[in-house]
């Protein structure tokens, strides 16, 4: 059986001139995505581009996932901070549905603004070493989500808060993918479509914690 590669950083950067060696490599691996996909990217491509001795990258780097993984924490450290900053009571005068268009719409705002934000959401998703990036983030969005909802709706049955918060960070990360995989739909259209159903999925939670089911 072939073994799967790592995808460790192999060292953090502490000196100036480490750090921006870091951030080129990201950056050219960032442009590379935008031009011919994470399927054809390759190392060697990054270095090229980012003008670069191999050896250079591999001191951080081990291989291209390793590359792409740390672009991909970055994108969702950016997305999950629109969740995890958000002042206490923030919208509170808003519906559910109201709030949560308004994350979605941040989320792709946040997506579009980083450099290959769709490139990176697609190799998150499609590259299976890849994977655990994507469902690690989502499962410490759900269960960030559950703690704030539980002082809140008392009557929360926590495994059942977690479970409808998960459902719905996967159907708003859908939404977000779909967006930059189909740009001729509605972009207005598929946010006011999946805050809905989102809202809904709240909705009957809340429902069955009033009677106790």
């Amino acid at each position: 059986m072939t073994a799967k590669p790592t995808t460790e950083r192999r060292g953090a950067p502490h000196q100036e001139r480490s750090r921006e060696t870091v951030e080129l490599i990201l950056s050219a691996a960032a442009e590379l995505l935008e031009e011919v996909g994470f399927e054809k990217i390759s190392t060697n491509q990054i270095c090229k581009r980012a003008k670069l001795t191999p050896p250079a990258l591999y001191r951080y780097f081990p291989n291209k996932y390793a590359v792409l993984k740390e672009l991909g924490e970055r994108l969702m450290a950016r997305q999950n901070a629109l969740l995890r900053d958000r002042p206490s009571g923030d919208r509170q005068s808003e519906s559910f549905e109201s709030q949560i268009k308004h994350l979605l719409a941040e989320t792709i705002r946040v997506t579009r603004e980083t450099p290959a934000g769709g490139w990176i959401m697609r190799s998150l998703h499609a590259t299976p070493i890849l994977a655990d990036v994507r469902r690690r983030s989502h499962r410490d969005m759900a269960r960030l989500l559950t703690e704030q909802s539980m002082p809140i709706w008392p009557g929360l049955n926590a495994n059942q808060a977690f479970t409808t918060n998960r459902m719905n960070i996967e159907l708003g990360y859908a939404l977000v993918e779909m967006v930059f995989d189909e740009p001729e739909l509605d972009e207005q259209e598929l946010i006011r479509q999946t805050a809905s159903m989102m809202a809904h999925n709240i909705e009957l939670l809340l429902g069955q914690a009033k009677t106790g089911a």
